[in-house]
Formats: structure tokens, sequence, C-alpha cells
């Protein structure tokens, strides 16, 4: 058996610890050695690790020692080079998405495969490497060149220069490309390397090598990165899509992706589990270096994001971030809307303009509780929009009754004016909290009815003591919801931005998602809060002067 495989196996078995990612990467293994559209070619995947054997390390003690790849990069060129499409024997792959931390040896195994394209594959090739800067650029590709000369057969094949190679025999190039979209129109890449894709600002120079690959027969586009701290870059929403391929909520069989990281943050305190995150463990990665990384990051939050994201390769906000998922988890109990009839409560309002999710919130105040009750409304038609990038999620949220839906691609204000009128009904509504700007009409109908709407501007004065205060009441249980996936979907989505005197609002478009439920419960309990101003103080009167001048977890 080989190394790769009995990897894989391994892994499906549980005696490798692995994330779901991993996991789910194995899953696609099996079943593509399974699949009659595609066969396994061992033989080049045994020349690949041939290879790598005439690539000497560069860095280090080990420098000009052979690179021996370790069972989990096996597995990977394995995938990467092993399945071709049996109908016209072309590589099933045409891009790969590989996110390990550091000291895992991103680095080389680009180099390693930038090395094998200049020259093992057939005909001329242009290889480039692609970074968010010409330095970084030159990261992969320096240590292409320092293999290069290091080894005696790949050093006397190629014509090797301070800024590119060349294979003289098919007139094959490597060379690092400038941090710029318009640099790269009209090359015609047989391999782009895009390294550390979590520093691009933006999609142009990946779309550019992807586009420029349309008249090779089997490039390849092969991108490798840590996590990064911005949950609304480029490389967040690949990482998303890459997700759901796994999940197969996608389909994308051109499409390689290896992802490994922690299940959950809890799991760093399990020395046992960082192989989940780092295959290298033992390897590149000190075990004892990895463990100091961890204490001395304790206890200073910009250190352990940082930690987070480039050891464990968690997608950490770059923003000040705001409620973690396992806090809000914490305040879930069991009741119904039933439950709650004839409660006073308090209602906000987050519409969306036309097309995307809208919410009512509703903030029930019960003796030094506030339970949380949400509805949520999109248009029919966006469950089946290509263009909607959480299309999939409505389906699932829509068919365990937690989104209505109302007919067309425009949301149906009348639908919701009605739900509320039916509420009220049930629930004692003493004010509704409304966005200036939105849905005038609603507004003006929602007063006609007899209703109590007051202004909720969207503004730091405004949000920054209602979202303080939500974070004291939810750390400390106050703050009581029913498991609604939709409201802790848009919780754990929520960026807040900060001016100058430490007031904090959520930020939209900082934002990894739609934050629309997350907004109308701030501005339900900002208007219950208005008209009960000692329900703050009377959790504990002790933390009085803590949540005056708290600025955020």
């Amino acid at each position: 058996m080989t190394a790769w495989h009995e990897y894989a196996v391994a892994i499906k078995d549980g005696e490798i610890a692995a994330c779901k990612r991993i996991k789910q990467a194995v899953i696609r293994y099996f079943s593509d050695l399974e699949d009659p559209r595609y066969v396994f070619d061992n033989a080049v995947v045994e020349r690949f690790i041939a290879f790598s054997r005439v690539c000497p390390h560069v860095k280090g003690p080990l420098r000009g020692q052979p690179i021996v790849l370790e069972p989990w990069q096996q597995f990977a060129f394995a995938c990467l080079l092993g399945f071709r499409v049996r109908a016209n024997g072309l590589r099933k792959y045409r891009s790969a998405y590989i996110q390990v931390p550091r000291k895992n040896a991103k680095s080389t195994v680009a180099a390693i495969l930038a090395n094998w394209f200049l020259v093992m594959e057939e005909g001329q090739q242009d290889i480039y490497t692609a970074a968010v800067s010409r330095d970084q650029a030159r990261i992969v590709f320096d240590d292409a060149r320092q293999m290069s000369l290091l080894s005696k057969p790949l050093r006397k094949r190629l014509a090797i220069q301070q800024h590119k190679m060349v294979y003289p025999k098919s007139n094959s190039l490597l060379k690092p490309l400038a941090a710029k979209a318009a640099t790269i129109e009209g090359t015609n890449p047989s391999l782009a390397i895009v390294d550390e894709y979590h520093l691009h600002p933006d999609n142009s120079v990946y779309s550019a090598l992807e586009l420029g690959m349309g008249a090779r027969p089997e490039p390849f586009l092969f991108a490798i990165t840590t996590a990064g701290s911005s949950i609304v870059s480029a490389c967040k929403q690949h990482y998303d899509y890459c997700c759901q391929i796994l999940d197969g909520d996608e389909v994308n069989d051109s499409l390689f992706a290896l992802i490994y990281e922690l299940d959950d943050e809890k799991e760093i305190d399990q020395p046992e589990l960082w192989v989940k995150a780092n295959p290298n463990l033992d390897v590149s990665v000190n075990r004892d270096a990895l463990s100091d990384t961890i204490q001395k990051a304790r206890g200073i939050p910009s250190q352990w994001v940082e930690m987070l994201t480039k050891r464990f390769n968690i997608w950490c906000q770059g923003a000040t971030p705001w409620l973690g998922r396992g806090m809000w988890d914490a305040c879930q109990v069991d009741y119904q809307d039933a439950d709650l009839t004839g409660a006073r409560c308090y209602i906000g309002l987050d519409l969306s303009s036309t097309s995307d999710i809208s919410s009512v919130s509703y903030i029930f105040p019960l003796g030094r509780e506030l339970k949380i009750v949400t509805r949520h409304y999109l248009p029919e038609l966006q469950l089946a929009n290509p263009a909607n990038k959480n299309r999939q999620l409505y389906r699932g949220w829509q068919k365990a009754g937690w989104l209505r839906t109302t007919p067309g691609d425009c949301i149906d204000y009348d639908r919701i004016r009605d739900d509320i009128l039916a509420d009220a009904e049930e629930f004692d509504v003493v004010q509704v909290g409304f966005d200036t700007w939105n849905a005038t009409h609603l507004r003006t109908q929602l007063m006609g009815s007899g209703f109590d709407v007051v202004p909720f501007p969207q503004t730091f004065q405004k949000f920054s003591p209602v979202a303080k205060a939500a974070e004291v009441f939810v750390n400390r249980k106050v703050i009581q919801h029913n498991g609604d996936p939709i409201l802790a979907w848009a919780i754990t989505n929520v960026v807040m931005e900060t001016d100058a005197a430490a007031n904090i609002k959520p930020n939209k478009k900082k934002s990894a998602n739609k934050i629309d439920p997350a907004v109308a419960f701030l501005m339900a309990l900002g208007t219950c809060l208005n008209e009960n101003e000692e329900f703050a103080y009377s959790v504990s009167e002790e933390h009085q002067s803590w949540l005056e001048n708290f600025n955020g977890i």
C-alpha cells in the first residue's frame, strides 16, 4: 500500500486526528477511486515523489539534503496529479486550494511543484509565482531556484538566472510576477502559484491568472495559504466556496480543496488535536515551540487572534470582533412562542431594500431575563438564484421552518406587516424600533394600526451602549434564545467598527455575510432598554461601573 493511500485510510479509520474538512477530502478521494469517470495514474504520482527527492531542502540544518515528502503531502499530490478523466486522459483537477498554517512547508511543496512543471511536464510550460507583493512572489520562486542550484541533476539542465529559470529542452519558463493584474494580462500560464492568497486585497490577480490559462489543455491554478484576518476577503470567499464543495452544496469536480484547521478553538487545549491543523507536527512544526507560542498569546487578544489564524488556521475577524458562537450557544433555552402569550415585548426591524433577508426581532423582558423571538423573510426566487451565495443555507432554513418566503424576487412588506399584526394579537407589543431610512410605508402602516413606532438611527451613539450591554447580557446568560440558527449565523457574522471615542456599531460592509437578523435583535434590545433603563443594572449592581465603561470583548 502506498504512503498516500495509507494516510487516507488512517484518516478514514480515525487513527490520525483530522478536522471535518480533511475527512471530507479523504471521502472525496475514495469516492473518485470508485468513480468510473476517472482513472488513477499511480506511475505519475510515484515519479513525482521520486522527483521531489531531487529537490533538496534549502533552509536550516537540512539544507542540501533530499526532501522526503510526508504522507499528507504525498496524499495532496496524489490527488492533484493522479486522477485523470477517463474520456480524454487529462488531469481531473485544474485548480487547487490548500490551506495550512505557518511552518508546514507551504513554500517548499509549491516550489517542488513549480520545478516539476518546469522539467517534467511535456511540452512548453510557462510557470508563474504570484503574490500580494513582488517580494512575496519571490519566496516560492527563490525556493525553487535554490533547489535547482543545490541539485546537480537540475542545475545541469536549467538556465538559472536571478529573476527567471529556463529549461532549454522545451523552452519552459519559471518566473515571479508583480502583484498587479495588469502585469498578468497577456500571460498564458500552464501553472500559476498563488502564494498567501489571504493577503490579496481582491480577486483581480487570481482571476487574471485563471483567465490567462484558457488556451492551455491542462492548466493548473495552485493557491496555497494560511487563514487570514479579513473575513470579507477574496480568499475567505474562496475558502467558503471550497467548503460548500466539500459539503456537497456546490459541485465543482475540477477544484481540489485540502483545508487543515481546528474544528473548534477549544481544541487548542488538547495537544493531541494540534495535528488537525498542523499536518507537519513534529516534523517542521516543533511541538514545544508551538506550546510556548500558545502560552505567550494567552491573555493578549491581539496575539491570541494572530496565533489562532497563523498557527491553527482559524479565520478571525480583522476588525473589532463581537460575540463568539460558543457564548451565544450557551444562552439557548427551550421555549415556544406560546410560552410568551400576553407578555410585553419590543420590536426591532431591519428590512432589506428589496431582494435579500429581512428580520423582525421581538425582545421580551421577563424578570431578570430577556427572551428573543425573531422572524426572517426572503423573496422566494432567492432560493434558486445562482448569484446568491447563501441559497443553500436559505433552503435548509426554509425547510426547517425558520425562514419565511414571500412570492417573487422582492421582499413583500405587506406580509411582514400582516405577521406583525398577527403577533400583536398574541404578544403585548409596547414599541417598534425602526431604521429611519428604510421602509417608510411600512412604518406609516404600523403607526396607522396603533403601534408606538420610535426611530432607531443607525449611529455609533445609538448602537454602542446597546451592543456593549448585549455583550454583558450574553456573557451572563441574561439573554435567552430558542436556538434560531439564522440569528446565530448572523451574530457570528457581525464585525463591529469603532470610532475615536471607542463607540462601536455593526458594519455591514466589513462583515463576512448578512447581519440583518443581528441588527434587528440589537434594535429590539435598544428599544427595550430605552423603556427599561433600570433593567441593564438589575442583573448585578456591582457591575454597573464596568458596564458603563465597557469597550467590547
